[in-house]
C-alpha cells in the first residue's frame, strides 16, 4: 500500500475552509484589539468589515443578553417566588378561617346549655346587660318572661332522670318555637326554669307570649298522670316590662318576673301572672298587685 505524502494529507476542502474562518476571526478579533495594525492584517477587507458591524452588534447584544437575563431571572426565581408565595397566602387563609369557625363553635359551645341547646345562665346575663343598655339607650321596653316546670320533682320521681331531661328538651323547644323573633332570646336559668327576654316588647306583647307557651305545650300534651294539677306537663309563668334606666339594676326585671312566677305558683299553677311595670315608679300597695292571666 502506498502511503500518501504529508502535504497530501490537508487537502481536505472542509478543512481548508475551517482554517479560513479561524484566520478571519482571529484578524478580525485582532485587529479589533489593537493588537496588529490594520494596514497589517491578512485580510483588510474583512477586518474593516468587522470593525464597522461589530462593535454594534456586540452592543445590541449585550441589550439582549440582559433583557433576556431578566425574563430569565422572573420566570425561573420570581414566577416560582410568587407562586409560593399564593400557596403559603391560601394555607394560611384555610388555617384562618378553621381557626375562625373552631372559636365560633367554642364561644356557642360555652354560651349554651350542653343539655337544652339553648342559652345558658351565663349567656342571658351577659345579652341582658347589653339589652338593657340598649333599651335605655333607645327609650325601649323590655320585656322577661320567667317559665317554670309545673311539680317537676314529681316528675322526675315518677318517670326517672332520663325522663325527666326529655321533658326539659321538649319545652325547650317548645320555647323556641313561640319566641321566633331574631331578637329574642330563649335561656336556661336554673334547674326546670327557663326565660324568654324580649327587646323592644311591653307588658301585652310578653304576656301574648306567655299565653302562646301555654298553648303549643297544651297541643303537645306532654304525658304526666302524677302531676296533681292535670295529666299532661304545664308550667307556670312570671312576665315583667319596663322601661329600663340607668340608675336601675338590669336584675330589677328578674326579679319582678320571679316575683309574678311564685304568685302564678300559689294561684295554682299552669297560669301566667304579669307584674305591672308601675312598680318601678311607685312602690305603695296599690301598685304591688299583679296582673293574673290563666293557662290554657
Amino acid at each position: 500500500m502506498r502511503m500518501k505524502s504529508k502535504s497530501m494529507r490537508y487537502t481536505n476542502p472542509g478543512l481548508a475552509g475551517l482554517a479560513l474562518a479561524v484566520a478571519l476571526a482571529l484578524d478580525a478579533a485582532l485587529s479589533l484589539g489593537g493588537m496588529v495594525p490594520a494596514k497589517a492584517a491578512l485580510f483588510p477587507t474583512a477586518s474593516a468589515l468587522f470593525s464597522s458591524f461589530l462593535p454594534k452588534l456586540l452592543h445590541t447584544g449585550a441589550i439582549v443578553a440582559f433583557i433576556s437575563g431578566i425574563i430569565l431571572a422572573v420566570v425561573l426565581i420570581l414566577l416560582p417566588m410568587r407562586q409560593a408565595y399564593r400557596a403559603r397566602e391560601a394555607r394560611l387563609l384555610r388555617e384562618r378561617k378553621r381557626l375562625e369557625e373552631r372559636s365560633k363553635a367554642l364561644q356557642q359551645q360555652a354560651a349554651s346549655d350542653g343539655l337544652l341547646g339553648i342559652a345558658n345562665r351565663r349567656e342571658f346575663e351577659r345579652v341582658l346587660d347589653l339589652e338593657w343598655r340598649r333599651a335605655a339607650r333607645e327609650r325601649q321596653p323590655l320585656s322577661l318572661v320567667l317559665i317554670d316546670i309545673d311539680c317537676f320533682k314529681v316528675f322526675n320521681d315518677t318517670y326517672g332522670h332520663l325522663e325527666g331531661d326529655t321533658c326539659l328538651c321538649q319545652v325547650a323547644n317548645v320555647l323556641r318555637e313561640a319566641a321566633a323573633r331574631p331578637g329574642d332570646l330563649v335561656a336556661r336559668y336554673g334547674g326546670e326554669e327557663m326565660v324568654i327576654l324580649m327587646p323592644r316588647t311591653d307588658l301585652d306583647g310578653a304576656t301574648r307570649m306567655a299565653q302562646r307557651v301555654h298553648e303549643m305545650l297544651a297541643e303537645r300534651a306532654l304525658p304526666f298522670t302524677a302531676s296533681p294539677i292535670t295529666e299532661r306537663v304545664t308550667v307556670s309563668i312570671g312576665v315583667s316590662s319596663l322601661l329600663p334606666k340607668r340608675h336601675i339594676d338590669a336584675h330589677t326585671l328578674v326579679h319582678q318576673a320571679d316575683e309574678g312566677l311564685y304568685a302564678a305558683k300559689e294561684n295554682g299553677r299552669n297560669q301566667t301572672v304579669a307584674v305591672p311595670r308601675l312598680r318601678l315608679i311607685a312602690s305603695g300597695p296599690a301598685s304591688s298587685l299583679p296582673q293574673q292571666a290563666s293557662g290554657a
